[in-house]
């Protein structure tokens, strides 16, 4: 039996902010002194995991809206795909201040995709071709950072 199921544009936005929801609940109790540790095998901390969220779903929207960012310009620096917390020459932001980004985040998302997730990609991303499936890849991208940072926060307690 095949089943068509059509995601709404609330639908979309809604599972995207619930996997957000759960990440900012995760950070928020983890203390910050865990924050800058390294389990092994990872080679990024907590810290990283959740600027890294912050970083690139303000990077993939500015990108897709032709949009300004939103986020300090040290979020990308520091916690863009392929950086790691021992290249870090400055000081990261804090937990606080990474919460409020994420935070403000969930706010503005809805805002800033209402009515666009038809939009096509400046070029096709992953085999997706608009901005609804690209939302859907980073509700599973919060998904899999929530993952680590809880693999990693029941490793450092041990």
């Amino acid at each position: 039996m095949n089943v068509k199921v059509a995601l709404t544009e609330e639908s979309v936005i809604k599972h995207f902010k619930l996997w957000r929801s759960w990440v900012i609940g995760l950070v928020e109790r983890i203390p910050e002194e865990r924050f800058d540790e390294v389990p092994k095998p990872f080679r990024n901390n907590i810290r990283w995991n959740a600027g890294h969220l912050a970083a690139n779903l303000d990077s993939k929207l500015c990108w897709v809206l032709n949009d300004e960012p939103r986020v300090p310009k040290i979020y990308q620096d520091m916690f863009d795909r392929g950086t790691s917390p021992s290249e870090w020459t400055t000081s990261p932001p804090s937990k606080e201040e990474i919460l409020k980004v994420l935070e403000q985040q969930l706010d503005e998302v809805e805002e800033r995709v209402n009515g666009k997730l038809d939009m096509e990609l400046p070029e096709e991303f992953i085999g997706m071709q608009t901005l609804g499936e690209a939302l859907e890849f980073f509700a599973a991208h919060e998904a899999l950072h929530l993952n680590t940072m809880n693999t990693m926060r029941r490793m450092l307690k041990k």
